[in-house]
């Protein structure tokens, strides 16, 4: 299972990444938002669960708890806080988090936790990928093949394909997409998705994918397995 650390406090974080290592874990620790920020753009690791301190150098890291979730889907959070009070953990868990753990917290109910969470989510956690009929997607390598064949995709038509594979028959309608995707409202031309999705449909068909991205006017994209 992948874990995004989220700790501020360097002696803690390198117990934790012990901990979690001892589990047989891939652990990723960022100690600031900058880097938190940094890997939510560059999308180059990603976690079943991501474990977030509160507080980091005096910033509330609840605020990311949104942009962590759109930046990964179905990956879910766990956040650790001294603030121990019925109001705030049903504030966090409005927001998206996913679990609440007050502190202090024994290592044994964390790791108990984290592995509740872990099987609750919908990405591969034992090597990070994921297939759909003949289509693999590597998470962690940035790579996917059709047939064992590489089809070559850019960074948008990837994060696309992922969100579309992580649940195959929704449909998205474009408004979802340009948010999702390209972290825009609308703020991008909404002509960009009918391109990236045709650029995509088109290297899929290429390599003999026998799934196929589908799509009606006015309502929305969606993957067909």
């Amino acid at each position: 299972m992948n874990i995004l650390l989220l700790e501020d406090d360097e002696e803690i974080s390198k117990r934790l990444v012990i901990t979690f290592e001892s589990q047989g874990w891939a652990v990723k620790a960022v100690q600031s938002i900058s880097e938190l920020a940094t890997l939510l753009k560059a999308k180059s690791f990603y976690p079943q669960v991501v474990v977030q301190d509160r507080m980091i150098a005096g910033t509330d890291s609840a605020q990311y708890v949104e942009r962590i979730k759109t930046s990964f889907i179905d990956t879910k959070i766990l956040v650790l806080s001294a603030i121990d009070t019925s109001n705030e953990k049903a504030r966090l868990l409005d927001l998206g988090a996913d679990d609440y753990v007050a502190k202090p917290y024994s290592t044994s109910e964390l790791v108990a936790r984290i592995k509740a969470l872990g099987r609750r989510s919908t990405l591969v956690a034992s090597n990070n990928l994921m297939t759909v009929g003949n289509l693999a997607i590597d998470m962690g390598l940035r790579r996917v093949e059709v047939a064992g064949d590489v089809v070559n995709l850019s960074q948008k038509e990837f994060q696309l394909l992922l969100l579309f594979a992580h649940h195959p028959g929704k449909v998205f309608p474009k408004e979802v997409l340009l948010e999702k995707v390209w972290d825009s409202k609308g703020d991008v031309e909404s002509k960009v998705v009918e391109a990236t999705v045709n650029n995509l449909r088109r290297k899929l068909e290429s390599g003999k994918c026998p799934c196929g991205i589908k799509n009606v006017r006015n309502v929305g994209y969606w993957l067909e397995a």
